[in-house]
């Protein structure tokens, strides 16, 4: 489906990202943008980048207008290409491209190139601390065409978020548009990824929340 592929594009939504609509390659406009504080009791110990291993999978349960669904992203390699190291993760038929500070760089079907961001997308800048704030312009490239991204990204604070996996303590962030859409999501620490995901393409919403995290075996 169109709102699936879409999100499978950017996700994450980064991604990631992952990403839902049919704009393929916008972003959500949600609240508490960029210029938003974050509140006064926020932590402010720092968050390190994750570390996936092959193996890891999430499962989300997705909802937008009157269309819900699932989806699997599962990591199935480590891979170098031209000196930069990636991991490479399924989602559907697709395989996503992300580097190891999870930024989204390609989606890639059949052996071809879906859709790339160049530089790859930035939807998160480690270490994670409540007030971090950056920006991010590239290019967004499909076979139908390309779209120039001017994006700003914001860590409003850490707060709990609850989904169908459980209740975890999350980075709450932000990403703001020019095109008037955006996102907002929580990363927990303990899934080493995001368990929440509001956003907004021109009128649609959607939102994804965590069912379940399969975490591969980690060496003692």
């Amino acid at each position: 489906m169109a709102i699936q592929r879409a999100r499978s594009l950017l996700g994450l939504a980064i991604v990631v990202i992952a990403f839902t609509r049919c704009a393929a390659g916008s972003a959500p406009a949600t609240p508490g943008g960029p210029t938003s504080t974050p509140p006064a009791s926020a932590p402010t110990a720092t968050m390190a980048t994750p570390i996936w291993q092959v193996g890891d999978r999430w499962v989300y349960e997705w909802t937008s207008g009157k269309e819900s669904g699932t989806k699997t992203v599962e990591v199935v390699d480590l891979r170098d290409l031209n000196g930069v190291a990636y991991y490479v993760a399924r989602l559907a038929e697709s395989e996503h491209y992300y580097t190891r500070t999870l930024h989204w760089a390609a989606a890639i079907r059949e052996g071809k190139v879906e859709a790339r961001m160049v530089p790859p997308h930035p939807w998160f800048a480690w270490p994670l601390a409540p007030g971090m704030r950056w920006t991010h312009q590239g290019q967004f490239e499909t076979r139908e065409g390309v779209a120039k991204y001017n994006d700003r990204f914001a860590v409003i604070g850490v707060e709990s978020v609850e989904v169908p996996a459980g209740r975890y303590q999350a980075v709450r962030l932000v990403r703001e548009t020019d095109r008037g859409d955006g996102d907002e999501y929580w990363y927990a620490p303990d899934v080493r990824w995001y368990a929440r995901w509001l956003g907004r393409r021109g009128d649609s919403q959607f939102e994804e929340r965590l069912r379940e995290y399969q975490p591969t075996a980690r060496p003692r």
